[in-house]
């Protein structure tokens, strides 16, 4: 069954994707977590079709589908699991950022605090023209 090997090496690319995108997310490199969801996007095109010939297959060859799904639950629960710990990594390295964000306002709001406090009132200038 060609189809079915080739969908089983789809599956393992999206897992090798899945582990980048995980250290990408950690270290914060956007970039790469851009390229790992580009790249799985395309993957994803592929495997949807590979599924559907791999499926094909198994009625011409007249094997149990059943057998083609017990074998491919187990990876799809991987990845599942997987994508579940980078949407979770996301979401923590979101909220650092938000906040970060926050701190960051407060500083600056206490500095135009500061700046207010000790900066001379300028004099207001009044021109008149006749």
């Amino acid at each position: 069954m060609i189809a079915k090997k080739s969908l089983f090496d789809a599956y393992e690319s999206w897992e090798q994707l899945t582990q980048a995108e995980g250290g990408a997310i950690q270290s914060g490199n956007w970039t790469i977590v851009a390229e790992c969801q580009q790249a799985k996007q395309t993957l994803q095109k592929q495997i949807i079709h590979l599924t559907e010939s791999a499926q094909a297959e198994c009625i011409e060859t007249g094997l149990d589908c059943k057998n083609f799904d017990r074998d491919l639950r187990p990876i799809i629960n991987h990845l599942i699991a997987m994508e579940t710990r980078n949407s979770e990594l996301i979401a923590l390295r979101r909220q650092a950022a938000d906040i970060e964000k926050l701190d960051l306002d407060q500083a600056s709001q206490n500095l135009r605090r500061v700046h207010k406090s000790y900066s001379p009132p300028t004099p207001a200038v009044w021109n008149s023209y006749s």
